[in-house]
This record gives C-alpha cells, sequence and structure tokens, in this order.
C-alpha cells in the first residue's frame, strides 16, 4: 500500500514527510513500457512533486512539469490531487549509448540531462493557478526539487529519495523524505540537521529497509507528532470531455475536414494508455 506520513517536530522546529508509492509507480511505468532509466527518472521526479504537495489543501491539484533541454527523458509530467498521482514520460526508450558520453556516466543523469526547466502549479480553486519556475543546471532530480524549495519557500530543506528496481528491472520500492525547517528555527536546529542527515545514503538504506516510516521519524526527531498517514494511489483524470476538449484545440478547420472525410479521432491518454474514440458525430458537435 503506498501512503504518506506527516510530522512535526515543535522541539527542533521542523516538519517532515516521507512517502512511499512504489505500487503506484509500478503501475504507471508498467503502463507506460519504460525502461529501466526512465522509470527511475520518473519516479523521482513523481516522488518529488508528491512530497511537495503534501502541505497544501486536500482537493488542490499540484502539477509540475520537467522539460530536459539535452536529456534522454525530454519531458515529464506528475500530478497530485486528493491523495492520487499520475505520471508520464515523454520519452519511453532509448539507446542509453547516445547520451552517456555527452552529459554523464551516471546513466539516470543521463536521462534527466545537465540543462532543464521545471514548472510547478498550485491550483487552489482560485481564479488562477499558481506558477513558478526555475531553470536547473543539476542532473540529480533530489537537487533539482530542493533548489526549487529554497527559490518558492525561501526554507532551508532536504530531500532525498531512492528507487530500487528488482530482478526483471521492474519498480520495486519508490520512497523519499522531505524536512522543512519552520521560519523560527535556531542554528541549534540546522546543526541538528546536519548531524542526524548529513549522510543522506544511509537514511535511504533506512527507508528502503523499513515499512514502518513513523519509527523512523521518531528515530530523527524523538518528539516528533504524526499529524497525519494517509493511503496514496494512481488513478488518471483522463474523461470522455476532457478527451473532446484536447481535439478541440485541432481547430475548426481541421476538424471540419475530418468530418467531411466521414473520420473518427483516435485518442491515447498519455498517463494510462486507454483509448478513446471520438467518432464522427460527435466532431459535429465540437464547431
Amino acid at each position: 500500500m503506498d501512503l504518506q506520513v506527516r510530522a512535526i517536530s515543535h522541539k527542533h522546529n521542523a516538519k517532515i514527510a516521507i512517502v512511499d508509492i512504489s505500487e503506484s509507480m509500478r503501475e504507471i511505468c508498467d503502463l507506460q513500457k519504460t525502461n529501466p532509466f526512465i522509470s527511475i527518472a520518473l519516479s523521482k521526479f513523481t516522488l518529488g512533486n508528491t512530497l511537495i504537495s503534501l502541505d497544501n489543501k486536500e482537493l488542490a491539484k499540484i502539477n509540475s512539469n520537467y522539460v530536459s533541454k539535452n536529456g534522454a527523458v525530454k519531458k515529464m509530467i506528475a500530478e497530485f490531487q486528493n491523495n492520487k498521482v499520475r505520471a508520464y514520460a515523454q520519452v519511453k526508450d532509448f539507446d542509453i549509448e547516445e547520451y552517456i558520453p555527452k552529459l554523464s556516466n551516471n546513466p539516470v543523469y543521463a536521462t534527466i540531462g545537465t540543462e532543464g526547466q521545471l514548472l510547478n502549479s498550485r491550483d487552489m480553486g482560485l481564479k488562477e493557478p499558481y506558477i513558478s519556475t526555475i531553470n536547473t543546471d543539476s542532473p540529480n532530480m533530489d537537487h533539482i526539487w530542493m533548489d526549487f524549495l529554497r527559490d518558492s519557500n525561501q526554507v532551508g530543506s532536504l530531500l532525498t529519495s531512492e528507487v530500487k528496481l528488482d530482478d526483471e528491472l521492474k519498480i520495486k520500492k519508490v520512497v523519499g523524505i522531505l524536512i522543512q525547517l519552520l521560519p523560527e528555527h535556531t542554528q541549534d536546529d540546522i546543526d541538528l540537521l546536519d548531524s542526524k542527515l548529513g549522510n543522506t545514503k544511509f537514511i535511504c538504506e533506512v527507508l528502503m529497509k523499513s515499512t514502518n516510516y513513523n519509527q523512523v521519524i521518531k528515530e530523527i526527531f524523538e518528539d516528533a507528532v504524526i499529524l497525519e498517514s494517509k493511503q496514496i494511489i494512481f488513478e488518471c483524470t483522463c474523461n470522455e470531455n476532457k478527451i473532446l476538449d484536447s481535439v478541440k484545440l485541432l481547430g475548426e478547420n481541421e476538424i471540419q475536414q475530418l468530418i467531411e472525410n466521414k473520420e473518427d479521432v483516435q485518442v491515447i491518454c498519455d498517463f494510462c494508455n486507454k483509448e478513446y474514440i471520438v467518432n464522427n458525430q460527435n466532431l459535429k458537435n465540437l464547431i
């Protein structure tokens, strides 16, 4: 079961969140038939979007787009709303040998790329969503998310994630942690955080081996109070009305030509691969 756990430490002026989206990402990557490197990159990206979304109102829709200028993945989209996630990678498979010599010997870094742009949209149900954008020069998705948090929230944050594949190179576990200092934090709080979390690799190893995330939180901050623990699921939000809206983007002239040629339109959802057929009669209702 995928899970999010949120807690707060008043003694050390910090809030903490742990997210496990292993089942969701396995389903997403299986649907999209991503290769192992895309699976890892997309999982880390989706995990970051989920972690930064937890402080928002439950019905708020948090959508992130990452566009890589030179990485193999090209573009990734992740969405979180009401404890539901969905995600998409533009490129599902590629020849890693084309990217390794140019960018990095780390295949995941070569997948993400060394130049990109992260756009985050937060729709809180107001007139317009709040949109923030940063340009990046890091191939490390955890660092990209921390840069985004520093730029948007002006608060010290630590975000680290880990993705493990099974023997068949399918998603086995996807887990991450986000710790943010509260505005009233002191230098002692910073020093404590550095001493406890200086080795992020060790933290990831603990998260990989554990399923008792409440206990992990207590080991980091002994006074931590668990605020909530909720299930997360993968669910695509595509539907016929949204598909019709996307077909409208073809423009009146092209739709009219389809009608005259008595053609139907096939649309496949990028997120879940569900196929929709907009028949010729329904096309007439779009103009």
